[in-house]
């Protein structure tokens, strides 16, 4: 099978919300990629904190979430290969697996700003186009990565964060259009993120 472009979206996704739906949304129409792909990392290296959900709760909930869009693509390698979640390694699996592929990264301008901190980013910058979430107050240009290419998009703001979300279901508070409904019917039935 033959994927000529591929946007790969990492994050904790503890839980997915609309928003992380919105901006795979807007990565298919602004840069015509053929697909996305939700990668939910097992541990970020620049986060203290582990997922709340389960490995396999978290995968549950984004394949719940991607369902109805054919596009959309949920890999759970980073959780398979367990420890610490570099994306160098995770991007080196997609080249072996895809070697005809042409890969994006989706990151937030927060994160963009982070890239010169992140293990190994020359490969990964030889590797990969980043697609940069533009956000206000932080700036997209001037980074000083050797052979960094990237496209900045524009995608709705996350009006809540993952972590606002959970903090909302802890005090039984609505999070109504937050999340698809299966994901929010998920949570419930699994008792997850209430005290």
């Amino acid at each position: 099978m033959t994927c000529p472009s591929v946007a790969l979206y990492g994050g904790s996704f503890d839980p997915v919300h609309c928003a992380h739906l919105k901006v795979a949304q807007a990565a298919l129409e602004q840069l015509n990629v053929d697909k996305v792909v939700f990668i939910p990392a097992a541990q970020s290296p620049l986060k203290a904190s582990t997922a709340i959900a389960g490995d396999a709760a978290r995968v549950k909930m984004l394949r719940l979430a991607t369902a109805a869009e054919p596009r959309f693509e949920v890999d759970p390698c980073e959780i398979e290969r367990g420890g610490t979640s570099y994306t160098v390694d995770t991007i080196r699996a997609f080249c072996t697996k895809h070697s005809e592929c042409q890969l994006h990264w989706i990151i937030g301008a927060d994160q963009f700003e982070l890239l010169p901190q992140w293990h190994c980013i020359e490969e990964i910058a030889s590797l990969v186009t980043f697609v940069v979430l533009r956000r206000p107050g932080y700036s997209i240009s001037g980074l000083s990565v050797p052979g960094l290419k990237y496209i900045a998009i524009e995608a709705p703001l996350m009006p809540h964060s993952s972590s606002e979300i959970r903090a909302l279901l802890a005090a039984g508070r609505p999070t109504e259009d937050l999340m698809p409904h299966s994901v929010e019917a998920f949570i419930s039935s699994h008792g997850l993120y209430t005290q």
